[in-house]
């Protein structure tokens, strides 16, 4: 097998693109698409995506110990997963799309319930192992962070062209094309196919993991573990923040724009900005990694990003290009958190390895992913519910006054405090930083356990020395105190060895 190389890279990089290619479009315009095409009640809406999320968030966790338990194949342990359900996931994709504004309402709902479940449970089926994959494509930590650098650069690519061609594609007139969602959708999945099989093809899986066999999975066992693993949970509770309050910025931002700034496709010009930051943040990452760690980029980028919201939502901005200005600018310290914590997933399943004795890639992340889209959930209810408080009415063409304020209210607040909570949350719980990384982790344990052998030896050594001195009437100082009896002597020997 050829050596980990650029071409790795690369593979990772297009299949977070393929990931990101259906996951990402949804995010961003299923919930517009609900509300603006289909007339959805966001309320309703809201409601059907909670429990679907939920649901698919406790099936996570399943599909990685199935993973796990699975014996690894020529194939390999994930490619043969991503392989087999990429192009399932993406024809669903395409069917949660279709412009259905005819049906009945109820029969709506029903397709809406149906078509979000089943790709979901597809996406799961490929996202978990290409998650789980770049803990078997190298062992070394370099490699792990360019892994997670180029993976954050797929999703760069990706939201660069739909940030840019979203607005002005789908809309006409500041109003929606139904047809358009559609076309889309199909483009999106065919690129996304397409990337996952190069991905398939070209990221090698090179860590052997052993699994003894007759060994049957404990679930739950496995799941007490990782309750027990702080990197672990540092990480899910503080992603659980940053996530919610960028997703619901995401899903109230189409709104913003169009009701609150009236111009829904001069939000291209702030998703260029906004992709023009992150690459200057991926550019510049590794020269700031050399002074400071991946917790305190994280924590100095979400800090940033929720003092600027915080401000933003006491002085209310009316000019969209000023906004603009300010929003990218915040990306430019929010991005940080992003593009750090999926390495910051790796050094969680080491250090899962090093505290108790077991790996467990893909229930990590599984467990990772479950709560990432818990999050998903309820960030994605959590706009269609705020839509439904302030009193959005999907069947007015223009909004009032009062609903466009609460808006800007919502939508700057809800990031201010989720950047906020994912920043005081990391400083306290996640243990892992500059001085004490995994790789310290795993040093000082190695270190330790040396000295305790070398130290095992050299005492071992000096009782067997001493013992022999004794017995031929020959002591000599040697920092031990003179016995004053045989007994004496042996019991403290004792002493020692039992403190060994």
């Amino acid at each position: 097998m050829r050596e980990f190389s650029m071409k790795d890279k690369i593979g990772y990089t297009l299949g977070d693109l393929g990931c990101c290619c259906t996951e990402q479009f949804r995010a961003m315009f299923l919930t517009v698409f609900y509300t603006l095409v289909l007339k959805v009640n966001p309320l309703h809406v809201g409601t059907i995506l909670l429990i679907t999320k939920i649901w698919d968030a406790i099936n996570d966790p399943i599909i990685g110990a199935l993973i796990d338990a699975r014996k690894s194949t020529k194939g390999g342990r994930f490619i043969p997963w991503i392989k087999a359900f990429s192009i399932p996931m993406a024809i669903m994709c395409v069917i949660g799309f279709l412009d259905v504004s005819s049906f009945d309402y109820k029969l709506k709902l029903i397709y809406i319930l149906v078509t979000y479940v089943l790709y979901e449970a597809l996406y799961t089926c490929v996202n978990v192992p290409f998650g789980s994959l770049s803990s078997v494509m190298t062992d070394d930590v370099n490699h792990r962070t360019d892994l997670s650098r180029y993976r954050s650069l797929g999703g760069t690519i990706f939201m660069t062209v739909v940030v840019i061609a979203g607005p002005l594609v789908l809309y006409k007139d500041n109003n929606p094309i139904p047809s358009r969602f559609t076309l889309m959708a199909l483009i999106c999945a065919t690129i996304g196919v397409f990337c996952l099989m190069i991905t398939s093809s070209w990221c090698k899986e090179r860590v052997s993991i052993t699994v003894e066999k007759r060994e049957k999975f404990n679930y739950f066992e496995a799941l007490k573990h990782i309750i027990k693993n702080r990197a672990l949970l540092g990480l899910i509770f503080s992603s659980l923040a940053g996530m919610i309050a960028a997703s619901v910025v995401n899903g109230l931002n189409t709104y913003l724009f169009k009701d609150y700034f009236g111009n829904v496709q001069i939000m291209a010009v702030s998703g260029m900005l906004s992709t023009v930051y992150s690459i200057i943040t991926l550019s510049e990452q590794n020269l700031y990694l050399k002074n400071s760690g991946k917790k305190e980029w994280c924590m100095y980028g979400a800090g940033f990003a929720a003092i600027v919201f915080g401000i933003l939502f006491f002085f209310p901005i009316k000019n969209p290009t000023l906004f603009i200005v300010i929003n990218g600018i915040c990306y430019l310290g929010a991005s940080g958190f992003q593009v750090l914590i999926w390495a910051m997933v790796n050094d969680a399943i080491d250090y899962q390895e090093l505290t108790t004795g077991d790996r467990k890639e893909g229930m990590v992340y599984a467990t990772y992913s479950f709560f990432r889209k818990l999050a998903s959930a309820v960030s994605s209810s959590l706009s269609s519910f705020t839509l439904a408080l302030i009193g959005y009415n999907v069947n007015e063409a223009v909004q009032t006054a009062a609903v466009k304020a609460h808006i800007w209210k919502s939508y700057t607040a809800i990031y201010a405090i989720g950047y906020l909570i994912a920043v005081l949350i990391l400083y306290f719980v996640y243990p892992l930083s500059k001085k004490n990384d995994r790789r310290n982790v795993r040093n000082t344990r190695e270190k330790k356990e040396q000295n305790k052998e070398n130290n095992i030896m050299i005492r071992y050594t000096e009782i067997k020395n001493r013992k022999k001195s004794y017995s031929t009437g020959n002591v000599k100082s040697s920092g031990w105190s003179q016995p004053s009896s045989g007994r004496t002597q042996s019991s403290r020997i004792r002493r020692q060895l039992i403190r060994l």
